[in-house]
């Protein structure tokens, strides 16, 4: 057993830095004893490693030299399998931003290196650790809200489109696992929809969508970088028979729980408006990219086994569902990496 990992993150980006925060966090909390900035861009390398008081570095080869046990890629998604292999074959454990790689295949390909090499593999499916969707899907496990009938999730944001994919492998890719692990693990039969083309070509900056399930169950999925109008947001409802649940994924604290037993729709239920509502608080809810680090670093120096909630089997289930998704509004081109 290891007693503190020295971890870097490669690629310092927008997402990238968050991850260097984080573990600086828990560098504080003497989980982690070192943290190594690492990226190509030696000026930005340089940049966030004094910003955080952290070593640096320019090449994710020079890692293992340094003692580094574990890393971050929190690099553009066309790099994901390539760096994720090569760094487990270095011997180190990784924890790679979704997607996990451009498609399907390429995705089984780390997945079977990180088996080869018996190395730890994570994804960033950081929502697995939301304290908010954790809870509700407690509840509809232990049946809260009676059958679930449908969901719809929202993950709307204003900003530029990105040059390697668009919001269905970028934001969709978090809602599609959300709305599957909410209804106990179950995949989609079909998703339908349409997306419109942003001003790269080949490259959708607006998805509507559909997951259509067995029992009639439908996840209306939305998806924006054109939200000019409300601008971030990120919602989840969940409708039951008897209940129905509505989070803010930008909360960590709790979540409504509204009461509607037979779908009521009587006064003392809402009558044509919203029904009831109580606030279900969460204790000791901390950020998700805390938890999902916190998790991938115990995990790491040997503090915590056990099943994983964001492991290679959730990324490659992950990259299926963009398939379907991307297959379905014509821009299948993105597979080609």
């Amino acid at each position: 057993m290891k007693n503190m990992a020295v971890v870097a993150v490669v690629g310092t980006g927008y997402w990238g830095r968050n991850h260097v925060r984080t573990f600086c966090t828990l560098r504080k909390e003497g989980l982690v004893e070192r943290v190594i900035v690492c990226d190509a861009n030696q000026e930005r390398a340089m940049e966030i490693g004094n910003e955080f008081e952290c070593e640096f570095a320019f090449d994710a080869g020079s890692l293992p030299s340094m003692g580094v046990t574990m890393v971050t890629i929190a690099t553009p998604t066309p790099s994901h399998a390539n760096l994720a292999t090569s760094l487990m074959k270095m011997g180190l454990d990784v924890l790679v931003e979704k997607p996990l790689a451009m498609n399907t295949k390429q995705a089984e390909e780390v997945i079977q290196v990180a088996k080869e090499t018996g190395r730890l593999l994570l994804v960033g499916h950081v929502f697995r650790h939301h304290a908010g969707v954790r809870k509700a899907a407690e509840l509809v496990k232990n049946g809260e809200i009676g059958d679930v009938k449908h969901i719809i999730s929202e993950r709307l944001a204003s900003r530029e489109p990105r040059p390697d994919n668009g919001v269905i492998a970028a934001l969709g890719i978090h809602d599609f696992d959300i709305c599957c692990d909410i209804l106990g693990g179950i995949e989609p039969k079909e998703i339908v929809g349409v997306a419109t083309e942003s001003s790269i070509p080949g490259i959708e900056d607006h998805a509507s969508l559909q997951m259509i399930f067995e029992n009639d169950i439908v996840a209306f999925v939305e998806l924006s970088w054109r939200s000019r109008v409300r601008g971030k947001v990120r919602a989840l409802q969940i409708i039951g028979t008897d209940g129905s649940i509505s989070l803010d994924y930008l909360e960590h604290e709790g979540l409504w729980l509204h009461r509607h037993p037979n779908d009521a729709h009587g006064e003392e239920f809402g009558g044509f408006g919203a029904a009831p509502r109580e606030w279900v608080e969460i204790l000791d809810g901390e950020q998700a990219l805390t938890a999902e680090l916190r998790d991938f670093v115990l995990r790491s120096i040997g503090q915590r086994t056990g099943p994983t909630l964001n492991g290679g089997d959730v990324g490659l289930e992950g990259m299926k569902r963009v398939e379907m998704a991307l297959y379905a509004t014509g821009f299948e081109n993105q597979l080609n990496g």
